[in-house]
Protein backbone atom coordinates (compact mmCIF):
# COMPACT_ATOMS: atom_id res chain seq x y z
CA UNK A 1 0.00 0.00 0.00
CA UNK A 2 1.73 3.41 -0.64
CA UNK A 3 2.26 5.50 2.85
CA UNK A 4 -0.11 7.35 4.09
CA UNK A 5 -0.03 11.07 4.34
CA UNK A 6 -0.79 12.69 8.14
CA UNK A 7 -3.89 14.39 8.14
CA UNK A 8 -2.77 17.76 9.59
CA UNK A 9 -0.39 18.94 6.48
CA UNK A 10 0.59 22.70 5.73
CA UNK A 11 -0.60 24.65 2.49
CA UNK A 12 0.99 23.44 -0.42
CA UNK A 13 3.83 25.20 -2.01
CA UNK A 14 3.78 27.02 -5.12
CA UNK A 15 4.97 25.27 -8.05
CA UNK A 16 7.65 26.41 -10.03
CA UNK A 17 7.21 26.93 -14.23
CA UNK A 18 7.56 24.17 -16.21
CA UNK A 19 7.78 21.67 -13.45
CA UNK A 20 5.76 18.32 -12.70
CA UNK A 21 4.13 17.16 -10.25
CA UNK A 22 5.47 14.72 -7.65
CA UNK A 23 3.90 11.20 -8.52
CA UNK A 24 4.42 8.79 -5.89
CA UNK A 25 5.74 4.84 -7.53
CA UNK A 26 3.28 2.41 -7.36
CA UNK A 27 4.21 -0.81 -5.10
CA UNK A 28 3.06 -3.78 -5.26
CA UNK A 29 2.40 -5.45 -1.97
CA UNK A 30 2.90 -9.51 -2.01
CA UNK A 31 3.62 -9.68 1.38
CA UNK A 32 1.88 -11.81 4.54
CA UNK A 33 2.92 -9.88 7.54
CA UNK A 34 3.59 -6.46 7.80
CA UNK A 35 5.21 -4.41 10.40
CA UNK A 36 4.03 -0.89 11.75
CA UNK A 37 6.63 2.04 12.39
CA UNK A 38 5.59 4.83 13.99
CA UNK A 39 6.58 8.40 14.24
CA UNK A 40 6.11 11.79 14.72
CA UNK A 41 5.04 12.96 11.58
CA UNK A 42 4.31 9.93 9.58
CA UNK A 43 2.89 6.20 10.20
CA UNK A 44 4.62 3.77 7.55
CA UNK A 45 3.53 0.72 7.10
CA UNK A 46 6.92 -1.66 5.86
CA UNK A 47 6.35 -5.13 4.11
CA UNK A 48 9.01 -7.39 4.79
CA UNK A 49 8.90 -8.95 0.69
CA UNK A 50 8.64 -5.44 -1.30
CA UNK A 51 9.79 -6.13 -5.07
CA UNK A 52 11.17 -3.47 -7.72
CA UNK A 53 8.52 -0.93 -9.11
CA UNK A 54 6.44 -2.34 -12.14
CA UNK A 55 8.66 -1.41 -15.36
CA UNK A 56 5.57 -0.81 -17.08
CA UNK A 57 4.63 2.12 -15.09
CA UNK A 58 8.79 2.72 -14.53
CA UNK A 59 10.10 5.93 -17.28
CA UNK A 60 11.93 5.55 -20.24
CA UNK A 61 15.29 6.97 -18.71
CA UNK A 62 15.31 3.58 -16.54
CA UNK A 63 15.95 1.31 -19.42
CA UNK A 64 18.69 3.88 -21.28
CA UNK A 65 20.50 3.43 -17.31
CA UNK A 66 20.19 -0.65 -17.97
CA UNK A 67 22.72 -0.72 -20.39
CA UNK A 68 25.60 0.96 -18.14
CA UNK A 69 24.65 -0.61 -15.20
CA UNK A 70 25.42 -3.98 -16.70
CA UNK A 71 28.43 -2.41 -18.49
CA UNK A 72 29.74 -1.53 -14.43
CA UNK A 73 28.94 -4.75 -13.43
CA UNK A 74 31.11 -6.43 -16.33
CA UNK A 75 34.18 -6.81 -14.53
CA UNK A 76 32.68 -9.36 -11.83
CA UNK A 77 31.85 -12.31 -15.22
CA UNK A 78 34.28 -13.54 -17.17
CA UNK A 79 33.01 -13.79 -20.38
CA UNK A 80 35.18 -15.58 -23.65
CA UNK A 81 35.52 -12.35 -25.75
CA UNK A 82 39.22 -11.17 -26.66
CA UNK A 83 40.32 -8.28 -24.11
CA UNK A 84 42.30 -7.29 -27.20
CA UNK A 85 42.70 -7.31 -31.44
CA UNK A 86 46.09 -6.92 -31.46
CA UNK A 87 48.36 -9.65 -32.96
CA UNK A 88 51.31 -8.96 -30.80
CA UNK A 89 49.55 -8.13 -27.29
CA UNK A 90 52.62 -8.43 -25.23
CA UNK A 91 56.26 -8.53 -25.93
CA UNK A 92 58.22 -7.92 -22.61
CA UNK A 93 62.34 -8.83 -21.35
CA UNK A 94 61.30 -10.95 -18.27
CA UNK A 95 64.66 -10.20 -15.45
CA UNK A 96 63.92 -11.04 -11.71
CA UNK A 97 64.06 -8.14 -9.46
CA UNK A 98 67.01 -9.80 -7.33
CA UNK A 99 69.28 -10.01 -10.49
CA UNK A 100 67.96 -6.62 -11.72
CA UNK A 101 69.11 -4.90 -8.42
CA UNK A 102 72.17 -6.47 -7.97
CA UNK A 103 75.68 -4.96 -9.11
CA UNK A 104 76.90 -7.69 -11.25
CA UNK A 105 80.85 -8.24 -11.52
CA UNK A 106 83.41 -10.84 -13.21
CA UNK A 107 82.20 -14.07 -13.38
CA UNK A 108 78.27 -13.39 -12.50
CA UNK A 109 75.69 -14.92 -14.81
CA UNK A 110 72.63 -12.90 -15.57
CA UNK A 111 68.97 -15.01 -16.11
CA UNK A 112 65.66 -13.85 -17.30
CA UNK A 113 63.58 -14.67 -20.11
CA UNK A 114 61.58 -13.25 -22.78
CA UNK A 115 57.44 -13.20 -23.44
CA UNK A 116 55.82 -13.02 -26.38
CA UNK A 117 52.06 -13.03 -26.50
CA UNK A 118 50.23 -13.62 -29.75
CA UNK A 119 46.28 -13.32 -30.32
CA UNK A 120 46.26 -15.10 -33.95
CA UNK A 121 49.27 -17.22 -35.64
CA UNK A 122 51.99 -15.29 -36.64
CA UNK A 123 54.44 -16.08 -38.77
CA UNK A 124 57.99 -14.62 -37.53
CA UNK A 125 61.41 -14.86 -38.69
CA UNK A 126 62.87 -14.74 -34.76
CA UNK A 127 63.38 -13.49 -31.59
CA UNK A 128 66.63 -12.41 -30.92
CA UNK A 129 68.59 -11.35 -27.63
CA UNK A 130 71.23 -8.22 -27.71
CA UNK A 131 74.03 -7.88 -25.12
CA UNK A 132 75.80 -4.71 -25.82
CA UNK A 133 78.65 -3.05 -23.32
CA UNK A 134 78.98 -0.20 -24.66
CA UNK A 135 81.34 3.24 -23.56
CA UNK A 136 81.73 7.07 -24.71
CA UNK A 137 84.25 9.91 -24.10
CA UNK A 138 84.34 13.08 -24.56
CA UNK A 139 87.59 14.81 -25.53
CA UNK A 140 88.68 17.95 -27.34
CA UNK A 141 89.49 18.98 -30.51
CA UNK A 142 92.55 20.86 -30.32
CA UNK A 143 93.03 21.13 -33.85
CA UNK A 144 89.78 22.79 -35.19
CA UNK A 145 89.90 26.27 -33.76
CA UNK A 146 87.40 27.58 -35.35
CA UNK A 147 84.95 25.02 -34.33
CA UNK A 148 81.97 26.07 -31.75
CA UNK A 149 81.84 22.48 -30.65
CA UNK A 150 85.36 21.82 -28.52
CA UNK A 151 84.75 18.54 -27.28
CA UNK A 152 83.73 15.64 -29.35
CA UNK A 153 81.93 12.18 -28.23
CA UNK A 154 84.06 8.80 -29.46
CA UNK A 155 82.11 5.86 -29.01
CA UNK A 156 83.57 2.56 -28.28
CA UNK A 157 81.71 -1.00 -28.78
CA UNK A 158 83.53 -2.89 -25.87
CA UNK A 159 81.10 -6.36 -27.23
CA UNK A 160 77.87 -6.92 -28.86
CA UNK A 161 76.78 -10.35 -28.45
CA UNK A 162 73.79 -11.80 -30.33
CA UNK A 163 71.72 -14.71 -29.59
CA UNK A 164 68.59 -15.86 -31.88
CA UNK A 165 66.08 -17.55 -29.14
CA UNK A 166 63.51 -18.52 -31.77
CA UNK A 167 63.38 -18.82 -35.74
CA UNK A 168 65.73 -18.88 -37.90
CA UNK A 169 69.45 -18.06 -36.83
CA UNK A 170 71.17 -15.21 -37.59
CA UNK A 171 73.21 -16.50 -40.18
CA UNK A 172 70.18 -17.49 -42.08
CA UNK A 173 69.15 -16.37 -45.38
CA UNK A 174 65.61 -14.19 -44.81
CA UNK A 175 64.31 -15.22 -48.16
CA UNK A 176 64.83 -19.17 -47.70
CA UNK A 177 62.23 -21.04 -46.78
CA UNK A 178 58.97 -21.39 -44.98
CA UNK A 179 58.86 -19.21 -41.84
CA UNK A 180 58.02 -20.24 -38.56
CA UNK A 181 54.45 -19.64 -36.89
CA UNK A 182 54.22 -18.47 -33.23
CA UNK A 183 50.64 -19.69 -32.25
CA UNK A 184 48.38 -18.13 -30.19
CA UNK A 185 49.42 -17.81 -26.61
CA UNK A 186 52.07 -17.15 -23.96
CA UNK A 187 55.63 -18.14 -25.37
CA UNK A 188 58.25 -17.84 -22.38
CA UNK A 189 61.75 -18.69 -23.24
CA UNK A 190 64.36 -18.34 -20.49
CA UNK A 191 68.06 -17.30 -21.08
CA UNK A 192 71.46 -17.14 -19.19
CA UNK A 193 74.46 -14.35 -19.62
CA UNK A 194 77.90 -15.45 -18.03
CA UNK A 195 79.94 -12.80 -17.80
CA UNK A 196 83.72 -13.75 -17.95
CA UNK A 197 86.16 -12.62 -15.42
CA UNK A 198 87.29 -9.77 -16.94
CA UNK A 199 87.54 -6.28 -15.72
CA UNK A 200 85.35 -4.60 -18.24
CA UNK A 201 84.95 -0.42 -17.14
CA UNK A 202 82.35 0.14 -14.27
CA UNK A 203 78.93 1.48 -14.98
CA UNK A 204 79.22 5.28 -14.96
CA UNK A 205 77.31 8.09 -16.08
CA UNK A 206 78.58 12.12 -16.02
CA UNK A 207 77.79 14.73 -17.96
CA UNK A 208 79.48 16.22 -20.99
CA UNK A 209 82.18 13.81 -19.48
CA UNK A 210 81.80 10.13 -19.83
CA UNK A 211 79.45 7.22 -20.14
CA UNK A 212 79.85 3.20 -20.25
CA UNK A 213 76.92 1.11 -19.51
CA UNK A 214 75.45 -2.39 -20.08
CA UNK A 215 72.22 -3.19 -21.50
CA UNK A 216 70.30 -6.17 -22.96
CA UNK A 217 66.89 -6.36 -25.02
CA UNK A 218 64.57 -8.55 -27.32
CA UNK A 219 63.61 -8.18 -30.78
CA UNK A 220 61.28 -10.03 -32.41
CA UNK A 221 61.23 -9.92 -36.40
CA UNK A 222 58.66 -10.11 -38.82
CA UNK A 223 58.72 -10.25 -42.47
CA UNK A 224 57.19 -7.39 -44.23
CA UNK A 225 56.04 -6.54 -48.13
CA UNK A 226 59.03 -4.16 -48.48
CA UNK A 227 60.94 -4.15 -45.25
CA UNK A 228 61.19 -6.45 -42.12
CA UNK A 229 58.76 -5.49 -38.89
CA UNK A 230 60.78 -5.23 -35.96
CA UNK A 231 59.51 -4.62 -31.99
CA UNK A 232 61.93 -3.96 -29.64
CA UNK A 233 61.36 -4.34 -25.41
CA UNK A 234 62.29 -1.60 -23.32
CA UNK A 235 66.22 -1.83 -22.38
CA UNK A 236 67.13 -3.27 -19.09
CA UNK A 237 70.03 -1.69 -17.91
CA UNK A 238 72.96 -3.74 -16.13
CA UNK A 239 75.31 -2.31 -13.49
CA UNK A 240 78.80 -3.51 -13.47
CA UNK A 241 81.74 -3.26 -11.51
CA UNK A 242 84.78 -4.58 -12.27
CA UNK A 243 87.09 -6.60 -9.13
CA UNK A 244 90.24 -4.02 -7.77
CA UNK A 245 92.34 -6.09 -6.06
CA UNK A 246 94.24 -4.82 -3.21
CA UNK A 247 98.11 -4.09 -4.69
CA UNK A 248 99.24 -4.31 -0.58
CA UNK A 249 97.64 -5.17 3.22
CA UNK A 250 96.38 -2.57 5.25
CA UNK A 251 98.73 -0.05 6.40
CA UNK A 252 98.59 3.62 7.83
CA UNK A 253 99.54 6.86 5.43
CA UNK A 254 101.72 8.73 7.15
CA UNK A 255 101.13 12.04 6.36
CA UNK A 256 104.05 15.38 7.07
CA UNK A 257 103.77 18.31 3.93
CA UNK A 258 104.02 21.89 4.34
CA UNK A 259 101.72 23.96 2.16
CA UNK A 260 103.05 27.14 1.49
CA UNK A 261 101.82 30.43 0.83
CA UNK A 262 100.46 32.18 -2.38
CA UNK A 263 103.06 34.13 -3.71
CA UNK A 264 102.37 38.19 -3.66
CA UNK A 265 99.74 38.04 -0.89
CA UNK A 266 99.38 39.10 2.06
CA UNK A 267 99.43 35.63 3.72
CA UNK A 268 102.77 35.23 1.55
CA UNK A 269 105.15 34.77 4.59
CA UNK A 270 102.54 31.91 6.71
CA UNK A 271 102.68 28.39 6.06
CA UNK A 272 100.63 25.61 7.49
CA UNK A 273 102.04 22.06 8.45
CA UNK A 274 99.51 19.22 8.27
CA UNK A 275 100.88 15.82 10.38
CA UNK A 276 99.39 13.07 11.23
CA UNK A 277 98.57 9.88 9.25
CA UNK A 278 95.07 8.02 7.80
CA UNK A 279 94.86 4.39 8.48
CA UNK A 280 93.60 1.11 6.79
CA UNK A 281 94.55 2.06 3.16
CA UNK A 282 93.75 1.13 0.68
CA UNK A 283 90.23 1.28 1.70
CA UNK A 284 87.09 -0.30 0.97
CA UNK A 285 84.04 1.38 -0.86
CA UNK A 286 81.58 2.27 1.62
CA UNK A 287 83.90 1.13 4.62
CA UNK A 288 85.03 3.27 7.68
CA UNK A 289 88.41 5.27 7.50
CA UNK A 290 90.07 6.27 11.15
CA UNK A 291 92.34 9.81 10.75
CA UNK A 292 94.16 11.51 13.24
CA UNK A 293 95.39 15.17 11.52
CA UNK A 294 97.09 18.16 12.79
CA UNK A 295 97.40 21.62 11.18
CA UNK A 296 99.90 24.44 12.61
CA UNK A 297 100.44 27.76 11.72
CA UNK A 298 104.44 28.53 11.08
CA UNK A 299 106.54 31.28 9.35
CA UNK A 300 108.48 31.14 6.10
CA UNK A 301 111.48 33.28 6.34
CA UNK A 302 112.02 32.48 2.70
CA UNK A 303 108.82 34.39 1.25
CA UNK A 304 109.81 37.10 4.14
CA UNK A 305 112.86 37.67 2.58
CA UNK A 306 111.72 38.24 -1.06
CA UNK A 307 108.60 40.32 -0.03
CA UNK A 308 110.17 43.58 0.55
CA UNK A 309 108.27 46.05 1.86
CA UNK A 310 104.66 44.22 0.70
CA UNK A 311 101.99 44.32 3.35
CA UNK A 312 101.87 41.11 5.30
CA UNK A 313 99.15 39.85 7.93
CA UNK A 314 100.51 39.61 11.46
CA UNK A 315 101.23 36.00 12.02
CA UNK A 316 99.67 36.29 15.81
CA UNK A 317 96.70 37.18 14.50
CA UNK A 318 95.69 34.47 12.38
CA UNK A 319 94.18 31.41 13.06
CA UNK A 320 92.83 28.10 11.28
CA UNK A 321 89.52 28.35 10.89
CA UNK A 322 88.40 25.34 9.20
CA UNK A 323 89.62 22.60 7.77
CA UNK A 324 88.14 19.90 5.53
CA UNK A 325 88.88 16.54 3.90
CA UNK A 326 87.29 16.02 0.19
CA UNK A 327 87.60 13.05 -1.52
CA UNK A 328 87.89 13.69 -5.41
CA UNK A 329 87.22 11.68 -8.13
CA UNK A 330 89.50 12.26 -11.40
CA UNK A 331 88.92 10.99 -14.83
CA UNK A 332 91.13 10.32 -17.81
CA UNK A 333 89.35 10.27 -21.29
CA UNK A 334 91.30 9.20 -24.39
CA UNK A 335 89.95 9.13 -27.69
CA UNK A 336 91.04 9.40 -31.45
CA UNK A 337 89.56 12.62 -33.11
CA UNK A 338 90.61 12.20 -37.03
CA UNK A 339 93.36 9.83 -36.77
CA UNK A 340 95.27 12.04 -33.97
CA UNK A 341 95.14 10.73 -30.39
CA UNK A 342 93.63 13.46 -27.65
CA UNK A 343 93.37 13.31 -23.76
CA UNK A 344 91.49 14.93 -21.87
CA UNK A 345 91.21 15.09 -17.57
CA UNK A 346 88.44 15.67 -15.45
CA UNK A 347 87.80 16.04 -12.02
CA UNK A 348 84.64 16.19 -9.39
CA UNK A 349 84.63 16.33 -5.52
CA UNK A 350 82.23 13.15 -4.72
CA UNK A 351 82.65 13.75 -1.20
CA UNK A 352 83.25 16.35 1.72
CA UNK A 353 84.17 16.02 5.08
CA UNK A 354 84.50 19.57 7.68
CA UNK A 355 87.05 17.91 10.69
CA UNK A 356 85.55 18.78 13.81
CA UNK A 357 88.42 20.02 16.53
CA UNK A 358 89.28 18.20 19.65
CA UNK A 359 88.51 20.67 22.00
CA UNK A 360 85.14 22.08 20.43
CA UNK A 361 82.07 22.34 22.07
CA UNK A 362 79.17 20.42 20.89
CA UNK A 363 77.75 21.30 17.43
CA UNK A 364 80.45 23.26 16.84
CA UNK A 365 83.19 23.18 13.62
CA UNK A 366 85.08 26.16 13.84
CA UNK A 367 88.64 26.96 15.71
CA UNK A 368 89.98 30.09 16.93
CA UNK A 369 93.65 29.61 17.80
CA UNK A 370 96.39 28.83 15.06
CA UNK A 371 96.54 25.10 16.16
CA UNK A 372 93.76 22.78 14.47
CA UNK A 373 93.15 19.21 15.59
CA UNK A 374 90.82 17.02 14.81
CA UNK A 375 90.81 12.71 14.88
CA UNK A 376 87.52 10.35 14.14
CA UNK A 377 86.42 8.49 11.29
CA UNK A 378 85.21 9.20 7.37
CA UNK A 379 83.01 7.15 5.83
CA UNK A 380 83.91 6.42 2.15
CA UNK A 381 80.93 6.50 -0.77
CA UNK A 382 79.68 3.67 -1.86
CA UNK A 383 79.84 3.82 -5.84
CA UNK A 384 83.75 4.02 -5.84
CA UNK A 385 85.32 1.82 -7.72
CA UNK A 386 88.60 2.58 -10.19
CA UNK A 387 89.84 1.08 -13.28
CA UNK A 388 90.87 1.40 -15.98
CA UNK A 389 89.78 0.63 -19.99
CA UNK A 390 92.82 2.47 -22.52
CA UNK A 391 90.09 4.62 -23.75
CA UNK A 392 88.81 6.11 -20.07
CA UNK A 393 90.83 5.55 -16.79
CA UNK A 394 88.90 6.62 -13.17
CA UNK A 395 91.43 7.43 -10.17
CA UNK A 396 91.08 8.92 -6.94
CA UNK A 397 92.43 11.60 -4.50
CA UNK A 398 92.33 13.00 -1.10
CA UNK A 399 92.34 16.57 -1.08
CA UNK A 400 93.00 18.63 2.55
CA UNK A 401 92.45 22.38 2.77
CA UNK A 402 92.70 24.70 5.88
CA UNK A 403 91.32 27.98 5.67
CA UNK A 404 93.65 30.66 7.33
CA UNK A 405 91.96 33.42 9.05
CA UNK A 406 92.99 37.35 10.39
CA UNK A 407 91.66 36.91 14.12
CA UNK A 408 90.84 40.61 14.12
CA UNK A 409 88.29 40.49 11.05
CA UNK A 410 86.06 37.35 12.56
CA UNK A 411 83.66 39.94 13.27
CA UNK A 412 83.46 42.17 9.73
CA UNK A 413 82.28 39.85 6.79
CA UNK A 414 83.05 42.43 4.71
CA UNK A 415 86.59 43.35 5.60
CA UNK A 416 87.38 39.29 6.29
CA UNK A 417 90.59 38.04 4.59
CA UNK A 418 90.75 34.36 3.72
CA UNK A 419 93.35 32.23 2.10
CA UNK A 420 93.08 28.34 1.38
CA UNK A 421 95.78 26.05 1.65
CA UNK A 422 95.52 22.83 -0.30
CA UNK A 423 97.13 19.77 -0.16
CA UNK A 424 96.65 16.43 -2.41
CA UNK A 425 97.92 12.91 -1.80
CA UNK A 426 96.56 9.62 -4.24
CA UNK A 427 93.70 7.25 -2.33
CA UNK A 428 93.73 3.73 -3.32
CA UNK A 429 90.42 2.25 -2.98
CA UNK A 430 89.53 -1.64 -3.59
CA UNK A 431 86.66 -3.81 -3.92
CA UNK A 432 88.11 -6.63 -1.88
CA UNK A 433 89.34 -6.04 1.27
CA UNK A 434 93.20 -6.18 2.48
CA UNK A 435 92.51 -8.39 4.91
CA UNK A 436 92.92 -11.53 3.45
CA UNK A 437 95.76 -9.90 1.18
CA UNK A 438 98.29 -12.75 0.18
CA UNK A 439 101.28 -12.08 -2.09
CA UNK A 440 100.65 -15.12 -4.48
CA UNK A 441 97.07 -14.28 -5.48
CA UNK A 442 98.12 -10.65 -5.79
CA UNK A 443 100.33 -11.79 -8.32
CA UNK A 444 98.40 -14.33 -10.30
CA UNK A 445 95.37 -12.08 -10.13
CA UNK A 446 96.08 -8.35 -9.95
CA UNK A 447 99.21 -8.57 -12.59
CA UNK A 448 97.23 -11.41 -14.88
CA UNK A 449 96.68 -9.69 -18.41
CA UNK A 450 93.42 -11.60 -18.99
CA UNK A 451 92.04 -10.46 -16.00
CA UNK A 452 92.58 -7.05 -16.94
CA UNK A 453 91.89 -4.42 -19.89
CA UNK A 454 95.54 -4.54 -21.30
CA UNK A 455 94.55 -7.31 -23.57
CA UNK A 456 91.92 -4.98 -25.48
CA UNK A 457 92.86 -4.14 -28.63
CA UNK A 458 93.32 -0.15 -29.24
CA UNK A 459 90.94 1.61 -31.51
CA UNK A 460 89.03 1.40 -34.07
CA UNK A 461 89.62 -1.73 -33.45
CA UNK A 462 88.41 -1.96 -29.72
CA UNK A 463 87.22 -5.74 -28.71
CA UNK A 464 87.45 -7.10 -25.13
CA UNK A 465 89.99 -9.97 -24.96
CA UNK A 466 86.84 -11.86 -24.01
CA UNK A 467 82.95 -11.81 -24.21
CA UNK A 468 80.01 -12.39 -22.75
CA UNK A 469 78.32 -16.08 -23.30
CA UNK A 470 74.63 -15.79 -23.89
CA UNK A 471 72.22 -19.23 -24.26
CA UNK A 472 69.57 -20.04 -23.93
CA UNK A 473 67.92 -21.75 -20.59
CA UNK A 474 68.25 -19.88 -17.18
CA UNK A 475 66.61 -20.90 -13.81
CA UNK A 476 63.72 -22.27 -16.24
CA UNK A 477 65.71 -24.39 -18.71
CA UNK A 478 62.80 -25.36 -20.89
CA UNK A 479 60.41 -22.49 -22.99
CA UNK A 480 56.79 -23.16 -21.56
CA UNK A 481 53.50 -22.14 -23.76
CA UNK A 482 50.14 -21.27 -22.61
CA UNK A 483 47.92 -21.11 -25.46
CA UNK A 484 45.18 -17.89 -25.52
CA UNK A 485 42.04 -18.20 -23.83
CA UNK A 486 40.65 -16.80 -20.97
CA UNK A 487 42.39 -18.52 -18.30
CA UNK A 488 46.10 -17.02 -19.85
CA UNK A 489 47.42 -14.81 -17.99
CA UNK A 490 47.68 -12.04 -20.07
CA UNK A 491 43.81 -12.29 -20.85
CA UNK A 492 42.77 -12.17 -17.30
CA UNK A 493 45.17 -8.71 -16.79
CA UNK A 494 44.48 -7.29 -20.28
CA UNK A 495 40.46 -8.01 -19.42
CA UNK A 496 40.64 -6.22 -15.99
CA UNK A 497 42.54 -3.28 -17.37
CA UNK A 498 39.68 -2.71 -19.82
CA UNK A 499 36.37 -3.60 -17.47
CA UNK A 500 38.31 -0.88 -14.89
CA UNK A 501 37.37 1.51 -17.21
CA UNK A 502 33.67 0.87 -16.53
CA UNK A 503 33.75 0.81 -12.81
Amino acid sequence: MPPQAHSQQGPPLPRRPNQQLYQPQQWTNHSTSTASLSTGLHDISLSSNLQQPSTSNAPEPQKACHGAIASKHASLAIDDRPPTTDRVAEFILDIPDGVRNMTQHPGNVIVGSVVVTVTKPTKALRIKLTFLGQQRVYVRDTTNQASLLNYTNVDYTIFDKQLTLWGRDLGEDDANGPLETLQPGTLRVPFSIKIPRINYPSTIKREKTCRVRYVVWATLERPGTFMDHTILTDKEEIHFEPIAYPTRPHEALHINNTIYGTPETSTAHIAVVVTGGIMQLPAVAGDRVAYQLEARIQLDQRSVTNSGNQHLTDINQCVIRFMRVYIVERLKARGLIKGMGHTQAYSKDIHAVTLIPTNSKPGKVSNSESVYSSNGHIRLPLDMCPFDSKQLERTYELRIECDVVDKSSLLDKMTRQKSTYTMHMPLEICTISPDTFDAAAYQNAYTNESLNMSSIALPPHHKAAAEPKVAVGGWELERSFIKWDRLNPTWVELARKRNAEYI
